[in-house]
């Protein structure tokens, strides 16, 4: 996925595989916004983003599902439009980013395939809780929204939503629609 060969005036197939990959890795989480709203798999998508692309385009599938997640919830959803709700939409962004650079950075050592996809997981997730938590002490906010039961539940969305995007990963990787990440290039990219 890190191949970046430009033709004149073209984009290569690895280009239009990585638009296209971001574009389903967005529109899933576009579901995913509808059906849970703010559980969105940000965290997934941060782990997937780390282990499967480069740094490029691993950011940019980390900010355009996000973005697809407050368009979803400010335009079709109905969010308030308040200071309060723009605050907590950045700080989602933010936590998801951070999300994506811990797992990138727990994942850059020689760690088998299944290891990896473990540690990129959990990397990103408590990164992605933790951020929101901070944001949470520093917003004043004094609500359950991070009671076990629902970290819990947003745990078992981010978890569901990771499986099915390996495994649609690997689908495409087997389709040939994506290249296989490679892990010398990945650090390197």
């Amino acid at each position: 996925m890190t191949d970046r060969t430009a033709t004149t005036g073209s984009l290569t197939t690895s280009q239009t595989g990585s638009a296209i990959w971001i574009a389903l890795i967005a529109g899933l989480t576009v579901v995913g916004s509808f059906a849970y709203a703010c559980a969105a798999p940000l965290a997934a998508v941060a782990a997937l983003a780390a282990l499967k692309m480069g740094r490029g385009e691993g950011l940019a599938l980390v900010i355009v599902s996000w973005l697809a997640n407050q368009f979803v919830g400010f335009v079709l959803l109905s969010y308030p439009h308040t200071a309060d709700s723009y605050a907590w939409g950045a700080a989602i962004g933010v936590s998801a980013v951070l999300g994506y650079l811990a797992a990138r950075a727990a994942t850059q050592a020689s760690l088998s395939e299944p290891v990896a996809l473990v540690v990129a997981f959990a990397v990103a997730f408590v990164v992605y809780q933790i951020g929101l938590y901070a944001a949470g002490v520093a917003f004043g906010y004094e609500g359950d929204a991070f009671s076990t039961a629902i970290v819990t539940e947003v745990l078992t969305i981010n978890l569901v939503a990771y499986v099915g995007f390996v495994l649609i990963h690997r689908a495409a990787v087997a389709l040939s629609l994506v290249k296989p990440a490679q892990p010398s290039a990945q650090a390197a990219a």
